[in-house]
């Protein structure tokens, strides 16, 4: 089974958050894989382990270092939801950071639509997954990410559903004139 998990440390910072987490993994005998950081210093990781039972034992052994932010379960199918609720979902997971989940939700209506309407969905898609790797500290495949993005961001109106196209298509702008990401909301 995979499970999506964020920790935030309880106390002494992110520093060794990582390390700890992989050390009660193992301890507990699951896998800990694909960290990604905040802009907070909360911790992402991808938990594989046979069982919600084993993850619930993962969550209880880390709770003296780490709080479980939120628990995704990433076994199940994606509950079906018109196209104003997927972006209305996509919308507040990148609001809070969790790039791939909403790269995850939006992909599937991507794969519904047409002409300039898919393209620009690409885009955004690119942009979450720009923001991935920025999360796992992989900034020159961050930055061509977000170069391969920003070509899809052109769209006749302003706005696509709760997504200020403009906005967002400025600051990726920005982002790649500088070369310094930074995490931003729409």
């Amino acid at each position: 089974m995979r499970f999506l998990i964020r920790l935030v440390a309880t106390e002494g910072g992110s520093g060794k958050l990582l390390a700890s987490m992989k050390v009660v993994a193992r301890s507990v005998g699951v896998e800990a894989r694909n960290p990604k950081w905040t802009s907070y210093g909360a911790l992402e990781l991808d938990i594989f382990c046979p069982s919600r039972a084993d993850l619930e034992t993962f969550v209880a052994a880390a709770s003296p270092v780490a709080k479980a932010e939120f628990v995704t379960d990433l076994n199940r199918a994606p509950e079906h939801l018109s196209d104003k609720e997927i972006l209305s979902r996509a919308r507040e997971l990148f609001n809070a950071e969790r790039y791939w989940e909403c790269h995850e939700v939006l992909e599937g209506l991507w794969r519904q639509k047409q002409g300039e309407e898919k393209r620009l969905l690409q885009g955004i898609i690119l942009v979450c997954a720009a923001f991935v790797h920025h999360q796992k500290g992989e900034e020159d495949v961050a930055h061509g990410v977000l170069g391969r993005g920003m070509k899809l961001l052109e769209f006749p109106r302003r706005d696509y559903g709760p997504f200020d196209i403009t906005k967002m298509r400025n600051i990726v702008q920005r982002i790649l004139e500088t070369r310094r990401v930074a995490g931003f909301t729409i």
